[in-house]
């Protein structure tokens, strides 16, 4: 990479600011709570809900692999950020109310209240193997994968440990207030900075947009059911399962949602964040199309490496800096929001629960601080087995799209069906360990196989045998499921959180349209 002196001073520069930003919004009082550590003191307002999202969703993956992968296949991998859609708007009628109104702690907190403790205690166990073992290793090796071509390094572990201790650093010191605020700013500078590579990207390649897009294949979002990585019904899989997990059960998601002021803020920052996932595709898909039409036989070996090419072709020395700072704040804020989920976790569900029922807050929050960087240096530890994968998106996709079946359909029938016992969604919740091998099995034995496709296939198997199961053990249905199970009044607002109506433009099934408009609008023009 050609970087200047402005470029590197620029880059520095950033880690200073967000450094300074995570310890002066992380200061606590000394009679601190554990929860307000870990959830903030219910003072986000609907802004920082929605930029904490974006980050803590989009990150290093999604800037080098989702760039690798859209210069290989073209703007259907768009659909990605775009078929979220759905998932964000269950996520604002459903899920959130009975989040906010419950009082939830942590996801496995929700399944506790749902159906018993055990299910708590194994959902939480779940949901730290995939952030350490997937999300973890996964962002910690493409952001050091990242900063190895950025500077010209000779490995990935100086940057995988670079990126351990500052968000490191950030999470432990200063919890969700600090990831919050910290990512608010990220997620401005990781889209800014996108922007801008697609600006420039539409003025340098002669033809502009609709040479950028393609012709063919490449430049449609639904793609043959014969496609050999993605095919229409992968993408039906994708919006209904690996989505709806990612966005309703993710702890590291919703973290903020649950910190948010009241529950209207969290909604309306949930949608917020599905406006600005629209505007994604620019930073992390587009730069790829852009590459395609620059840099052909030039990166025709190394797709992840996309996004930088791209933006030392595009971008001028002196603003370099700026760009390369969005792309690891992207990277860090992910790093820090699945840390802080992490430890949260550990904490409420596993620590205080079955550990040391009378710790105090003081205890409960160092327990947190230990934990979360324990379980950073086993990711970063971990990290290097991405290596095996072809692609950094591969890694993430293929993972994702197998452990995220068990887990939706538990959510989903939690709360859609009363009659889901506690059995049931137990042991369709245990199939999740052998799910969560059997990507690395198959890349092992060089299986070729569209894991979208079998996990959608497999999907339909733990479906049924959920409903079988919950017909064989009606005695553990909990008697108070129907508390849980969703109806009309859980999608408005409860009466009494503003003393009097609020304007159309301020009402949540307002922006709920727009956003549905404007999907539709995307795929009409785009399918």
């Amino acid at each position: 990479m050609e970087l200047n002196a402005l470029d590197t001073l620029i880059f520095v520069g950033y880690i200073v600011i967000l450094l300074i930003i995570g310890f002066v919004s992380g200061r606590k009082k000394s009679n601190e709570v554990a929860k307000d550590f870990f959830l903030t003191s219910k003072t986000l307002p609907w802004y920082a809900v929605g930029f904490s999202i974006i980050a803590a969703g989009i990150s290093s993956e999604h800037f080098l692999g989702a760039v690798g992968y859209s210069y290989q296949y073209g703007i259907s991998v768009a659909n990605w950020e775009w078929l979220n859609g759905p998932a964000i708007i269950l996520l604002v009628l459903v899920f959130i109310p009975f989040y906010i109104r419950k009082k939830v702690i942590t996801m496995p907190h929700f399944l506790e209240m749902r159906f018993e403790p055990r299910t708590r205690t194994l959902f939480a166990i779940i949901s730290i193997l995939i952030y350490v073992f997937i999300n973890l290793a996964g962002v910690l090796y493409s952001g050091a994968f990242a900063i190895k071509v950025i500077f010209e390094l000779d490995n990935i572990y100086f940057g995988i440990w670079i990126l351990t201790i500052v968000a490191g650093l950030i999470s432990i010191y200063g919890g969700m207030e600090s990831v919050a605020w910290t990512n608010m700013f990220q997620s401005i500078l990781l889209i800014g900075g996108g922007i801008l590579v697609f600006i420039l990207g539409v003025i340098e390649v002669p033809g502009g947009i609709k040479e950028i897009i393609g012709t063919g294949e490449r430049a449609h979002l639904i793609l043959p059911a014969d496609h050999p990585e993605i095919p229409w019904p992968a993408l039906i899989v994708l919006m209904l399962s690996t989505n709806i997990w990612f966005f309703c059960t993710n702890q590291s998601i919703n973290q903020a949602a649950l910190g948010a002021k009241n529950e209207w803020h969290a909604k309306m920052g949930v949608l917020f964040a599905g406006f600005l996932a629209i505007l994604i595709p620019l930073a992390d898909v587009f730069p790829g199309l852009i590459t395609r039409a620059l840099h052909l036989d030039f990166v025709s070996n190394n797709a992840d490496e996309s996004y930088l090419l791209v933006v030392n072709q595009l971008i001028p020395s002196g603003m370099k800096g700026i760009v390369f700072a969005g792309l690891t704040g992207a990277i860090i804020s992910t790093i820090e929001a699945i840390t802080n989920a992490c430890s949260t976790i550990f904490t409420f569900d596993i620590y205080q629960r079955m550990i040391n029922k009378k710790a105090d807050d003081k205890k409960l929050i160092r327990i947190g601080r230990i934990v979360g960087g324990l379980l950073l240096i086993f990711g970063a530890l971990w990290a290097p087995v991405v290596e095996q994968f072809d692609q950094i998106f591969e890694y993430f996709q293929k993972c994702w799209a197998f452990v995220a079946v068990p887990s939706m359909i538990v959510f989903v029938l939690g709360v859609s069906w009363e009659k889901f016992s506690n059995q049931a969604a137990f042991w369709i919740l245990c199939l999740t360990f052998p799910m969560f091998v059997l990507p690395f099995i198959l890349t092992l034995l060089n299986v070729s196989m569209n894991g979208y496709i079998v996990a959608g296939i497999l999907g339909i198997f733990i479906f049924v045998a959920a409903v079988l199961i919950s017909k064989i053990s009606p005695a553990s249905i909990n008697p108070n499921s129907a508390d849980y199970v969703w109806s009309k009044k859980m999608g408005k607002l409860p009466k009494d959180l503003f003393a009097k109506s609020l304007p159309f433009y301020r009402q949540v099934w307002y922006w709920i349209v727009i956003l549905i408009l404007t999907y539709v609008a995307i795929y009409a023009l785009l399918w």
